[in-house]
């Protein structure tokens, strides 16, 4: 008994399709790890992790060593990082200040309302302030004051979200995670003034 083979096109065919795969596709380790990068911003050097879906996690050189940062990472989103294969897109033009620059962010790792606050906070044009109160009430949560100021003070991606432009109702320019006088210097520099 013969038996008769046939050619079989459809392994062509996915041997073909398989060749137009772009050459950078994620691999099993991009599923795995995140990558972190560190780069100048306009208040010295920061280190920045990001994921296959934007930027997730700044903090200034001087406040983390490579080990340090790593560290939080791991400790707040439970994934290892590696050196990044690349700078994502927009991210130094952004910390260098400029307004139009919007890298893509990661932000899943948080609540809605963390979400939701860090999304009324990124709309605050350079060279205007507004108040907690502000935040709260234009995510529809006009009592959460204090827990807007809670989110805002472990915002991820400080100067990409630029929680120095929340400052309290009272006058004072108060906390930042960078240190009040780092936020000063932010808020001089974008000449702001305060809009309710």
């Amino acid at each position: 008994m013969t038996t008769m083979t046939t050619p079989d096109h459809g392994d062509a065919l996915l041997a073909g399709l398989a060749a137009l795969a772009p050459s950078d596709a994620p691999d099993l380790t991009d599923r795995v790890f995140d990558g972190w990068l560190a780069v100048p911003s306009r208040i010295g050097p920061v280190r920045v992790a990001s994921t296959r879906d934007g930027v997730s996690f700044l903090r200034r050189a001087a406040d983390l060593d490579d080990e340090g940062f790593r560290a939080a990472y791991r400790d707040r989103f439970g994934r290892p990082l590696r050196p990044a294969r690349s700078v994502p897109d927009d991210l130094e033009a952004a910390l260098d200040g400029d307004a139009g620059a919007r890298p893509r962010l990661d932000l899943l790792a948080l609540t809605d309302f963390q979400r939701d606050v860090l999304a009324a906070t990124r709309t605050i044009p350079a060279g205007e302030t507004r108040s907690y109160a502000w935040v709260a009430a234009e995510i529809g949560r006009p009592r959460a004051v204090r827990a807007a100021g809670t989110a805002l003070a472990t915002n991820p991606v400080p100067l990409l979200i630029p929680c120095h432009r929340v400052v309290p109702s009272h006058g004072d320019v108060g906390r930042y995670i960078f240190g009040v006088p780092v936020k000063q210097a932010l808020l001089q520099s974008e000449k702001a003034e305060e809009k309710t």
